[in-house]
């Protein structure tokens, strides 16, 4: 029987991590992977960052929407997507950077390539989820006759 996970316990692996994966779609719709730094408020509302001339950026710019995994080997995988939005207050986006590297330095090998923006034109970013989903990484069996992944509601539809 597949483990399922409560919104609480995807919310604490989350913010004890700070490292995802992201896969963003780039002007010629080619598809762009990379890994950033993030940070996760309470109402699971991501935070990340990058300079503004980055690949990265180019993509958000033209393509607002991303998909995300953050996962540790024998615990948790969670794979998310969401609308990105850019925020342009620069005391609000001076305190996402500073959230983001402290999240960072709870990282074992930590590599602060977030400290290297600040002196330089870069761009804060918010995410909504819309979508999410966990899966135990616990088992060494993966293989069951129904999804192992835990789906979460995070807003009402209606």
């Amino acid at each position: 029987m597949p483990k399922t996970y409560s919104k609480q316990e995807i919310l604490s692996f989350l913010q004890k991590t700070s490292l995802m994966s992201v896969a963003l779609c780039q002007k010629d719709n080619k598809p762009l992977s990379t890994i950033l730094l993030f940070a996760l408020d309470d109402d699971f509302t991501l935070y990340f960052a990058t300079i503004s001339s980055s690949y990265k950026a180019k993509a958000i710019e033209n393509n607002k929407n991303i998909s995300f995994s953050v996962w540790k080997p024998e615990e948790m995988l969670v794979q998310a997507n969401g609308v990105v939005d850019q925020i342009t207050d620069q005391k609000a986006a001076e305190e996402v950077v500073d959230k983001i590297a402290e999240a960072a330095a709870s990282l074992d090998d930590f590599w602060p390539p977030v400290l290297q923006i600040k002196g330089h034109d870069y761009s804060v970013y918010k995410v909504k989820i819309n979508w999410l989903h966990a899966l135990d990484l616990s088992s060494k069996n993966l293989v069951e006759k129904t999804s192992l992944f835990t789906e979460v509601e995070l807003y009402d539809k209606t």
